[in-house]
């Protein structure tokens, strides 16, 4: 038979005011300094909602107490937790801690391992990509500068789609844009170059809509990579802004000069290319 639930005096102590002040109930406080509050301590938290419900605890009451089982429950948990895993004599941490501690760190050292592991295995690279529209100075000139702006914008929204959600596209200055692909390995950047070559090759952009004059165009592209470990010894690593750009506008010269609408990757050869 279970022993019903009552009311009992509370025994005043510097627990429950410590307590009290930590769930910080200002009706709480008053009442331990008068002793009128009751000792519900030893209740479950289902017992003082039921005095809450039949009106022989106010609300504020009830949650202080509920926070107070709470509070009571955790140090509890933590002191059964002390004893459980020191050792008595000594008052270090016994076997039992050491087996938990030492799977813990275990997982840790493994969890580690595989997110270095992983860190490793990705490219550490920037592939800079020069892109400019061949012969577009005879579009302006044709068509005019209007229709000039709206081949622009057209290309723009095609290598938008081209790229990832990590690269990104600039307009780098008149018909020249420019694409970063970070952590990408050189094969990986070569492909994307030569998919966005062939998809404005096959893009025709409008460039009249009351006659629908549409237009096709090429554009010649130049790469460059940058790897981590070449930046390694760099203290500061915008020294390193012109040299990628001048090795992918080498790279995109390249192109230029053997017959345009070609993709070109930069080698050491190209130094004294754009110097001829």
């Amino acid at each position: 038979m279970n022993k019903k639930a009552t009311l009992q005096p509370l025994q005043m102590t510097t627990r429950f005011e410590d307590l009290a002040a930590k769930i910080g109930s200002p009706t709480i406080k008053r009442n331990l300094k008068t002793g009128r509050l009751q000792d519900l301590t030893d209740l479950k938290p289902e017992d003082i909602l039921s005095f809450l419900h039949q009106g022989k605890l106010k609300q504020e009451d009830a949650m202080f107490w509920l926070g107070v089982l709470a509070v009571s429950a955790e140090e509890k948990a933590k002191k059964h937790e002390e004893l459980a895993t020191t050792d008595e004599l000594t008052q270090v941490y016994n076997r039992r801690a050491f087996i938990d501690t030492l799977s813990k760190e275990l997982s840790r050292l493994r969890s580690k391992h595989i997110q270095m592991q992983k860190m490793l295995s990705e490219p550490m690279s920037l592939n800079l990509m020069l892109l400019d529209i061949d012969f577009f100075k005879k579009v302006n000139d044709t068509y005019g500068h209007l229709s000039g702006d709206r081949v622009l914008k057209g290309l723009a929204d095609v290598l938008k789609k081209q790229v990832r959600a990590t690269d990104t596209v600039f307009r780098y200055g008149g018909e020249e844009f420019a694409i970063l692909l970070p952590d990408t390995d050189e094969k990986l950047a070569l492909e994307a170059a030569h998919r966005i070559n062939k998809a404005v090759e096959k893009a025709s952009f409008v460039i009249n809509h009351s006659k629908k004059k549409r237009l096709n165009i090429t554009v010649s592209v130049g790469l460059a990579t940058l790897h981590g470990h070449q930046l390694a010894n760099t203290q500061v690593t915008d020294m390193m802004i012109p040299r990628l750009i001048a090795r992918s506008d080498a790279a995109l010269y390249h192109s230029k000069e053997h017959g345009r609408n070609k993709v070109t990757v930069w080698t050491t050869k190209m130094k004294d290319t754009k110097k001829k």
